[in-house]
């Protein structure tokens, strides 16, 4: 019997969040030319998760980034791709399966760093001597986007990353999240349970906050290019706060208007609106850092 597999993203508390969720998922199905299904697993049925393959419900969600680590029984194929609820998709991402083909039963992007490596998401130093025992490598990773294959070994990677919450302050994790995040435990459940990230590949997945306003986006086309680093990308992983920026309600009312048949006059009318709106944006925001900087030379004189 062949393998299952498909995608699945999260969305618990704020109507927020299930809405971008949504919009994945519309962007993915509008991007890829044979969809796989697509799961949500959520803590409540609304009219933002019938749009969704199928709905899974966490039975004591956390309504934080620590939901992640709690979806192994909930997970809906034998092969798993995660996706943060607050990427879009601006190309065909079944190749995923692809790339990770031949990575570990739980993986994603990032990197294998040496012990005495300080740019990881934890330092050898800041391990007990249990723990120092059982890796032989630093994780760094994105955890944007995780490759999870229901087998016992992913589902301990999980769980020990849940059991390092715990302690959380203890191993010193690196990041500022207003509750424990799970990039760093996961990176350390990863080293303890032998399993490596793959190199981050920016032709799939590339961060707006990293290099915001900097992209040269057009959702219809399928295309986000990345000036900086002048490649194109599968995935624009936006950061929850940017899914309330121009950019990205530009790119979700052109998507919207294409899917509910409007012409392509109808559209570039629209992305002309939200151009307008950017550029006073950013007019106010030149003329707010000039005042600031005429204030404090008048304060120092």
């Amino acid at each position: 019997m062949a393998l299952t597999k498909g995608f699945l993203t999260i969305a618990t508390g704020k109507e927020q969040y299930y809405e971008i969720a949504k919009n994945l998922l519309l962007s993915y199905r509008f991007t890829t030319k044979e969809p796989l299904p697509f799961t949500i697993l959520c803590d409540t049925e609304n009219e933002y998760t019938k749009f969704f393959d199928e709905v899974r419900i966490f039975t004591e969600p956390t309504r934080s980034y620590l939901d992640k680590l709690n979806m192994f029984d909930l997970l809906p194929y034998d092969i798993n791709i995660f996706i943060d609820a607050d990427c879009l998709c601006f190309g065909d991402i079944n190749r995923l399966f692809d790339i990770f083909e031949n990575a570990d039963d739980f993986c994603c992007y990032g990197r294998v760093l040496p012990l005495d490596d300080k740019t990881g998401w934890f330092e050898y130093d800041n391990l007990n001597e249990a723990l120092q025992k059982q890796i032989d490598y630093v994780v760094g990773l994105h955890g944007g986007i995780y490759y999870i294959r229901k087998t016992q070994k992913a589902k301990k990677v999980l769980d020990d990353a849940k059991a390092f919450t715990k302690n959380y302050t203890a191993y010193k994790f690196k990041g500022k999240f207003e509750t424990p995040g799970d990039e760093p435990v996961v990176a350390l459940s990863m080293a303890v349970n032998g399993c490596k990230p793959i190199p981050h590949d920016f032709s799939s997945l590339i961060c707006w906050w990293e290099h915001e306003n900097l992209f040269d986006l057009d959702i219809i086309n399928k295309s986000a290019y990345c000036r900086p680093l002048n490649t194109k990308t599968d995935i624009v992983h936006w950061g929850t706060r940017f899914t309330k920026s121009i950019p990205y309600l530009k790119e979700m009312a052109a998507l919207m208007l294409n899917l509910q048949g409007a012409s392509e006059k109808e559209i570039k009318k629209s992305n002309k609106y939200y151009d307008k709106l950017l550029a006073k944006e950013k007019a106010n925001q030149f003329k707010t850092r000039v005042i600031n900087k005429i204030n404090r030379t008048l304060n120092k004189s």
